[in-house]
């Protein structure tokens, strides 16, 4: 369990060493540099409960029960009912990154769903041939002669004969 240093530290330096974790965050420029950061700072156990923590939080929001939560986590109910009591007093924070993980991961979709489809050649366009013969047993070998006949009528009408 994480413990925090019963010595007095002025607030006016506390608040001043809080800001500069928030700033150390904002001004990373990757998601590895974030990483690093994460490694630096937090044990692998605090690295680990976070990341259950906001999890919890995502679940939570998307409706899971207590029970389910607990066996797919591996996490106890005291927990879940913290995270949410934090998701029922404010929680701004955790359903912020909620959506924003959801607009992620719904965008991520979109790129394999078309991805996939330039995989599978179904944005290509269909040449003449993949068309007309479809289009013609559609119509019907009759309508197919009489657009023919049609075609043959219109050509030989438009011909200049010379008398």
């Amino acid at each position: 369990m994480v413990k925090v240093s019963k010595r007095y530290i002025d607030p006016k330096d506390f608040s001043h060493y809080v800001n500069n974790l928030w700033s150390a965050f904002t001004l990373m420029d990757t998601k590895d540099d974030i990483r690093l950061l994460f490694k630096d700072l937090f044990t692998n156990t605090e690295y680990k409960m976070f990341a259950k923590r906001l999890e919890v939080a995502r679940r939570l929001h998307a409706g899971q029960t207590y029970e389910q939560i607990c066996q797919a986590l591996k996490v106890t109910s005291r927990t879940i009912n913290s995270i949410s009591n934090i998701l029922s007093s404010s929680g701004d924070g955790l359903r912020k990154a909620d959506q924003k993980l959801k607009d992620l991961e719904k965008r991520y979709q979109r790129y394999r769903e078309e991805r996939q489809a330039v995989l599978e050649r179904k944005q290509r366009p269909k040449l003449p041939g993949e068309t007309v013969l479809p289009s013609l047993l559609k119509a019907g070998a009759f309508a197919t002669h009489k657009a023919f006949t049609k075609s043959i009528k219109n050509k030989s009408a438009s011909k200049h004969l010379s008398i």
